[in-house]
């Protein structure tokens, strides 16, 4: 739902924008070349800075995307470490740190899905208390046991560590007045086409319609990109799947 309200906000507004511009430039219609010269100087340069902004926004909505499927891949390797490392330890301790793991991969299946939209929040809330049982775990069973200590505690206190990294990377996007500014001067842009179409009372609809169209799906692909979990264009959790499959 999310990702169709911002597709269709950003092509209103495309249209708008021109719209706008087109009756103002209505309102101007009048002979002076020294002005259309000027107008058509500052429509090339705020073209040139929106097509600018926009490559800098895909481009860091992009990295910012890779980092996330890596970071996923991390986990899902340090999960599956320290499931196997379990197996060193002896029980009770082996099962109860094997159990907190497992439970700890399946609700990252559904933290990390599309379908866990509604359970962020509850599974968040669980994740100290499992951390603590996972740390205790493998302290309790590993303890006056140094060799085992360093095979067992580093992949569990990579576990742990990940899921900050997760979170900082959830709450990195494209900050707030870069996308104001890249919005507004889309829509400046679009508007000042729109003027010098109004200017000589013509509409280029087709090719208007095209410049708009593609000017808004950079945009929303940009965006849609820059927030995963919330449109369609989302990080696998598939490692994490697959980690969970393998927890026998």
């Amino acid at each position: 739902m999310t990702e169709l309200l911002v597709a269709t906000g950003l092509i209103v507004g495309v249209f708008a924008a021109h719209e706008i511009g087109f009756r103002l430039g209505l309102l101007r219609r009048s002979a002076d070349e020294p002005l259309d010269r000027q107008i058509d100087l500052v429509r090339t340069s705020t073209a040139a800075l929106v097509a600018f902004l926009v490559g800098f926004a895909f481009s860091g909505a992009a990295t910012r995307f890779t980092n996330r499927i890596d970071l996923i891949v991390t986990e899902a390797n340090a999960l599956g470490t320290a499931y196997l490392r379990a197996d060193t330890v002896a029980e009770p301790w082996r099962a109860e740190l094997k159990a907190a793991l497992k439970e700890y991969t399946a609700d990252r299946v559904t933290l990390l899905g599309r379908d866990g939209r509604d359970q962020i929040e509850p599974l968040l809330a669980k994740v100290s208390g499992l951390h603590e049982r996972m740390w205790r775990s493998a302290v309790t069973a590993t303890q006056d046991n140094a060799p085992l200590m360093a095979v067992v505690l580093p992949p569990v206190n990579d576990v742990i560590d990940l899921h900050a990294t997760h979170l900082a990377m959830a709450r990195r996007h494209l900050p707030i007045p870069v996308m104001a500014v890249l919005l507004g001067t889309a829509a400046i842009s679009l508007g000042i086409i729109g003027f010098g179409n109004g200017r000589i009372g013509r509409r280029f609809s087709l090719l208007d319609g095209v410049f708009g169209a593609v000017l808004a799906a950079a945009l929303w692909m940009t965006i849609d990109m820059d927030y995963p979990q919330l449109g369609f264009i989302t990080v696998t959790n598939g490692p994490i799947v697959e980690a969970l499959a393998a927890m026998k």
